[in-house]
């Protein structure tokens, strides 16, 4: 595909919030090779805000998923593309640019879409390959592998501002952001041990600030009331412009394994990152200091479910539904938190 002189490329980003910032290194890779071409990278509405704040040289169209793949062919067909680079792994959308004439279609041979493709990528590693560079491998045939380079987004003016105007004067350093929530129930530490790290770190910091998105918001209330005082509740209160304003005024970010977490990596804010299912060494964060805290030493990790299928008695604990992320206490989770602000200079005694 490298060779062929396109003047217009599509770009189907990632359907999850963490995936569309870890591909962004491979977007910008892939405007690289063609500056002279016309690059639309398709987006999920919901993270379009993410690629914008990521500034590449490209259009981001925002689109909302429809299972009307026939119409969404059609419009593809009208904007005459000529390659189609597929960041997803599902049948439905390979099947829409085959079914609108693209005549170049690179992606992985998942989901039965092999005969789709006139391209295929290799299925991502079963070694130690991060996802950056298994989507850099998508976007860039000939990318050897390696360090990819890190994620970056930039907040604007305005999402500045209006991060502001949410916390008012209340904003003390250390300022330390919490984010509590995960869609899946397997990625998720229990929200109790979440309460009580926050009524220990409200000891030691001067702000901590509860994310949360639509749906936390009664978990976030609960994080900032047990830090008293000095807890800032914003859950359900961000966009994703916002949300980035947030975490980029943080020294620091506790967080399960998810989309907040790859942006604040995205933005240079180190992290502490709590992982239950996943394998950190797929989809850890890039672009700053982080500190994961899991425990492999279990038979079944890492995996990839989204609820423990696991029961019955656990390898070190009574139960085993969801025993790597009990293994994780609070004292742990606590005091990896100290260290870090220490060690960036920003702890209370500093």
């Amino acid at each position: 595909m490298s060779e062929l002189p396109f003047q217009r490329i599509y770009a189907r980003a990632p359907n999850h919030l963490g995936d569309v910032v870890i591909a962004i290194p491979a977007l910008r890779r892939l405007a690289e090779r063609y500056p002279e071409a016309t690059l639309d990278i398709w987006c999920p509405y919901r993270w379009a805000p993410v690629l914008e704040m990521a500034n590449l040289p490209a259009a981001v169209i925002a689109f909302r998923r429809t299972r009307a793949i026939w119409k969404t062919a059609g419009r593809l067909r009208h904007l005459a593309y000529e390659a189609a680079y597929l960041f997803t792994p599902s049948f439905s959308t390979a099947g829409v640019v085959w079914l609108a004439g693209i005549r170049e279609r690179r992606g992985t041979p998942t989901d039965g879409r092999s005969l789709l493709l006139t391209q295929r990528a290799g299925r991502e590693a079963e070694s130690e390959e991060h996802r950056a560079s298994f989507y850099l491998r998508i976007a860039d045939p000939d990318w050897g592998g390696g360090e990819p380079p890190a994620p970056r987004i930039s907040v604007p003016g305005e999402a500045r501002d209006q991060f502001r105007r949410l916390v008012v004067d209340r904003l003390d350093r250390p300022a330390v952001g919490i984010f509590p929530g995960s869609n899946a129930p397997a990625r998720r530490w229990p929200e109790g041990r979440f309460t009580a790290l926050a009524a220990i770190l409200a000891r030691d910091v001067g702000t901590l600030i509860i994310f949360g998105g639509p749906g936390e918001e009664v978990l976030a209330a609960r994080l900032a009331a047990a830090a008293g005082r000095r807890g800032i509740d914003l859950g359900g209160r961000t966009s994703l412009r916002t949300l980035a304003a947030g975490l980029e005024v943080c020294d620091l970010l506790v967080t399960n394994d998810s989309g907040p977490m790859h942006m604040a990596g995205a933005l240079g804010t180190p992290v502490v990152a709590l992982f239950g299912a996943g394998n950190p060494k797929h989809t850890g964060p890039l672009g700053a200091p982080a500190r994961i805290l899991r425990h492999s030493t279990l038979p079944c990790s890492p995996c990839y479910h989204v609820s423990c299928p696991r029961r019955g008695p656990g390898t070190f604990l009574p139960e085993a539904q969801n025993e790597c992320l009990q293994l994780i206490s609070v004292d742990a989770v606590a005091e990896t938190a100290r260290r870090f602000l220490a060690k960036v200079g920003t702890s209370s005694d500093a």
